[in-house]
């Protein structure tokens, strides 16, 4: 069971479209500040800049943290990524 806190942060970013949210899209309260630093440690979201511009997303543990269902592609898209970083790996 996680924190009421953590769970609003994870829902905030589900509903903002759990995938690369622009940070300027979620409306995080000063309350939940400390929530969304526990998130990022717990590894529930990930924060990158791209383009300048500060984007969030739930990771497969944030799915599952707030019981939503993980998206085929994103299931698909790291699959892929892990397929060809093994292979990197193999070849250095």
């Amino acid at each position: 069971m996680i924190s009421g806190d953590l769970k609003r942060v994870l829902e905030e970013v589900y509903r903002a479209g759990a995938h690369r949210v622009p940070a300027d899209y979620i409306d995080w309260p000063q309350e939940l500040h400390a929530a969304v630093f526990r998130a990022l440690n717990m590894q529930y979201i990930t924060r990158r800049e791209i383009d300048g511009s500060v984007r969030f997303s739930l990771t497969q543990a944030g799915y599952r943290a707030i019981d939503a269902e993980v998206p085929w592609g994103r299931i698909l898209r790291q699959r892929i990524r892990d397929f060809l970083l093994s292979g990197k790996k193999r070849t250095d």
